[in-house]
């Protein structure tokens, strides 16, 4: 696998979809609304955010016919990096993070 840079942001966002994806047994059921909620901080650059995962192939992205993000995934290599990731969470956070670690 080689090595790649996430921001703490990204690092969220892939813990919150793989607790979420192992809840669900892989069913999508979350919305770029849940995400947001669920996210600490500021949401202005969150949908940057998703574009950047999804070009960089580890999420995918439902769109509405509207073209909003209606729903997302995490590819079979989102959830690989995902899994690496849930480990290197910061201590002292709270919410999506604690969550990813203690899953």
């Amino acid at each position: 696998m080689a090595a790649r840079r996430f921001s703490r942001r990204h690092k969220h966002i892939l813990s919150w979809l793989a607790v979420d994806h192992q809840r669900t047994h892989g069913m999508i059921s979350n919305s770029h609304q849940d995400l947001g909620r669920a996210l600490p901080g500021d949401q202005a650059n969150l949908s940057h955010s998703l574009q950047t995962l999804a070009a960089r192939g580890l999420i995918a992205l439902g769109r509405s016919l509207g073209g909003k993000a209606e729903s997302l995934w995490l590819t079979p290599e989102g959830q690989t990096w995902a899994s690496h990731l849930a480990g290197s969470c910061d201590e002292g956070e709270n919410g999506v993070a604690a969550m990813a670690c203690n899953a």
